[in-house]
């Protein structure tokens, strides 16, 4: 019986080894697929909640409970224009990109910093290159085009990246490499812009914030 049982057991455990790996394996995929549909999906209600602000001039969330709003249109390397939410913080990331509060704004000089997850919205700054066009519209509709001037690699403790600066920049920031399989490392890649035709920030004035905490003036490194 001993004989029998020590011939069955190890062939049982490494049945059961494998199913758990694979059950493991099948958990992190469904994961993975979740997180990126949930991303592009919510882009057809920002969409929905941008095209509101056009026509009534007022911020509009994307959805009853959001305290956020689209901020801009961002497009690059030829995709298709992403919408930006106003605030950069987790719970935003997962939805689209995300602009930082406390820099400047679209439409006003400075540094204009945007965040973006690498294995969704930000995957494609893996291929921008110095000389690429960037394009960028406000709430307003100010159209701006900028080129890449620099492409960097910076410990998440360098914050001067993201800070705000006496010249017009486009900063667009994602987690670094772009193949790893762990989140929040310390590394950031960093692609910065300079407006094609650099002109003074339109003076139209403050804009209304949907937020109700001071979580839209802190600088978000990701």
């Amino acid at each position: 019986m001993n004989t029998i049982l020590a011939r069955i057991w190890p062939n049982n455990l490494w049945k059961l080894m494998l199913a758990s790996v694979f059950l493991c394996g099948s958990i992190l995929m469904a994961n993975g697929l979740y997180i990126k549909a949930k991303a592009h999906l919510a882009q057809f209600l920002i969409v929905h909640a941008w095209d509101n602000q056009q026509e009534t001039g007022k911020n509009q969330a994307p959805w009853p409970w959001a305290d956020t709003f689209p901020a801009a249109t961002l497009a690059m390397n030829g995709d298709e224009p992403l919408w930006v939410l106003a605030g950069a913080n987790a719970r935003n990331l997962a939805f689209g990109p995300t602009l930082q509060m406390n820099t400047a704004r679209p439409h006003e000089k400075g540094n204009v910093v945007i965040f973006g997850h690498n294995d969704t919205h930000f995957s494609s700054l893996a291929q921008t290159k110095i000389g690429d066009e960037l394009q960028l519209e406000t709430q307003e509709g100010l159209q701006r085009t900028y080129r890449v001037s620099n492409v960097a690699i910076a410990h998440e403790s360098e914050v001067q990246w993201v800070e705000n600066t006496s010249d017009n920049r486009l900063t667009l920031v994602t987690c670094y490499p772009f193949d790893s399989i762990t989140f929040n490392g310390p590394l950031r890649y960093i692609v910065t812009a300079k407006p094609i035709v650099d002109i003074d920030a339109a003076d139209i004035g403050d804009l209304p914030v949907l937020f109700t905490s001071n979580e839209q003036n802190k600088t978000y490194w990701l």
